[in-house]
């Protein structure tokens, strides 16, 4: 299970980069982002912040290609650097460390059986 690890988290920063790329509706990219993490971290529960790192930096550098015009979106492009795009680590620490509690809490629930 260990080596389906980060191939996982890989395939769900791609996806979650591709649907920032094709929609200009902030709350579902950041749903996508709290569940993918939540997920992840969950199944995956030994390192929730380098999960929550690469999945909540798509949308970061899919603005900052869209800001310098090497890729095209339906959104217009941001004047200045997007930090605000920084935000998608929120949600992304949020639900890793969310799964990887729930995690944890049940195999000590297991143990005290």
């Amino acid at each position: 299970m260990k080596r389906a690890h980060w191939p996982c988290v890989f395939a769900a920063a791609i996806f979650i980069g591709w649907m920032h790329a094709r929609t200009d509706e902030i709350p579902v990219v950041l749903g996508c982002v709290l569940l993918l993490s939540a997920i992840l971290g969950l199944i995956f529960p030994s390192r929730p912040w380098l999960t929550a790192i690469i999945v909540g930096i798509p949308p970061f550098f899919v603005e900052m290609l869209v800001h310098f015009h090497v890729i095209h979106a339906p959104y217009p492009a941001s004047e200045a650097l997007p930090w605000a795009a920084l935000l998608g680590l929120v949600p992304a620490f949020g639900g890793a460390f969310f799964g990887s509690a729930i995690r944890h809490l049940n195999r000590q629930q297991n143990r005290a059986r």
